[in-house]
């Protein structure tokens, strides 16, 4: 006989499994999928589904082997083709992977989303790129949620990643523009392309040597508005450049021009909208003005009467002296404001750190006021006590050595026979023989 033991052929090897699981129904099932397949599967990348699974059976436990009845996926799924209930169960079941297998399926698609986001975005001021570490720190300011398991790709996430930096305004971001370029067979709707071009998809025109030939920077979101504008002029759509970003070596001096002259611009727009009022009062007053000298009445100007572009000239200038006053006295206002609040919270700063100071020196003052008194409560080490044998007063270290004296043993032997206790000085003149004596 011989000691070899026969496996069994028909015995089927799961090795690199990754299990999906559903319940339904109050019962359990899994399927046994190939790990670096499902995520293709759920993206539509894989649509074979023998490419996904290990085998085309439905468990009920994957380790143990248990097969899952088919009365059971007629009652969950109501049906008890195995491939369909393969299909429900890979669409709408939950990956089961480790901790370590999660949390490095979370930092790989993390990093994808950020060398996504720095590679395809810049800041609008500057047309410069961002690093991935920028990108990294600002997508855990804006809580961006990244699911590497999720049916959304990469791109989809990136995507949702930009809008949400944008939205809470951690980082100043935009999609880099793309340079396309869009050749017309006739020049004759030229115009009226550049002007579907710069209303419809907003794009911005770059010079170009032929008149063929119209170049344009657009918003990656912008492309298939400018697809459709070049089909219906049967035009071709060529893309020059993908992503458009300033190249280069960084002049520190021409930054902070920039941002120096970005930064009056704001200032003038502000100083613009706060001009509105002062032209509508002005328009008012030219009004006035007119009203008044139709009905004869005479102006407060002196130089009305005399040359009428002389006067004009006058007003204008009076205009915008009155209107560089009131923005000068606006920006002090308002400067005057900013001071103003934070004095009143420096004020309110240091009343605060003055009260908690007060209240801290008053907690220790009763703190104080409590161990004095309870320090009075308890006996006082030089109080006097008195022995009820010897009588006399003592100390409580003379009183403990009192106890332990040849005189308080000796009155203690004469209480014990009914006689009256001696005093030390008298106690002193003894013999010691006297002392020992039995017969006392």
């Amino acid at each position: 006989m011989s000691n070899r033991i026969a496996l069994p052929v028909n015995q089927v090897r799961l090795t690199n499994v990754a299990v999906v699981r559903m319940n339904r129904h109050g019962k359990r099932f899994e399927v046994a999928c190939y790990r670096n397949k499902i995520l293709n599967y759920r993206q539509g990348i894989e649509t074979d589904l023998s490419e996904v699974l290990q085998t085309d059976r439905v468990f009920t436990n994957v380790s143990k082997g248990l097969f899952a009845p088919s009365k059971d996926l007629m009652l969950a799924f109501d049906s008890s083709d195995q491939e369909q209930c393969c299909r429900i169960i890979l669409d709408k079941g939950q990956v089961q992977v480790s901790d370590m297998e999660r949390s490095a399926m979370l930092e790989n698609t993390s990093r994808e989303v950020a060398n996504m986001v720095a590679t395809k975005c810049v800041n609008p001021r500057s047309d410069r790129p961002y690093t991935t570490n920028q990108i990294r720190d600002a997508m855990k300011k804006a809580e961006c949620s990244v699911q590497p398991t999720s049916a959304r790709s990469v791109k989809q996430q990136f995507l949702d990643c930009v809008k949400s930096i944008q939205d809470k305004g951690v980082l100043d971001i935009q999609r880099a523009k793309m340079e396309l370029a869009i050749v017309m067979p006739d020049t004759s709707v030229a115009r009226e392309l550049v002007v579907r071009l710069k209303e419809d998809a907003q794009a911005t025109m770059q010079p170009s040597q032929h008149k063929e030939r119209v170049q344009f920077l657009i918003d990656p979101s912008k492309y298939r508005v400018a697809d459709t504008i070049a089909k219906t002029i049967g035009a071709t759509l060529e893309i020059s450049r993908q992503i458009v970003t300033r190249e280069g070596d960084v002049d520190v001096s021409l930054e902070l021009e920039r941002n120096t002259a970005q930064q009056q611009n704001q200032e003038a727009k502000k100083d613009a909208m706060d001009g509105i009022g002062d032209a509508n009062l002005a328009a008012e007053v030219d009004a006035l003005d007119r009203e008044l000298e139709s009905l004869g009445v005479p102006s407060s100007n002196p130089h009305l009467d005399g040359d009428d572009d002389y006067v004009e000239s006058q007003q204008v200038s009076q205009r915008k002296k009155n209107a560089k006053a009131q923005k000068k006295s606006k920006k002090a206002k308002r400067r005057e404001k900013e001071e103003t609040s934070l004095r009143q919270e420096r004020i309110e700063a240091e009343k605060e750190r003055r009260e908690e100071r007060e209240f801290r020196l008053a907690h220790q003052n009763q703190n104080k006021d409590i161990d004095a008194g309870l320090t009075n409560q308890l006996p006082s080490e030089g109080a006097k006590k008195s022995c009820n044998t010897c009588g006399g007063s003592f100390t409580p270290t003379e009183h403990r050595a009192h106890f332990r004296s040849d005189w308080h043993r000796y009155n203690q032997k004469l209480k014990m026979k009914g006689v009256s206790p001696i005093d030390e000085n008298e106690f002193l003149m003894f013999d010691a023989d006297a002392f020992f004596a039995d017969d006392l």
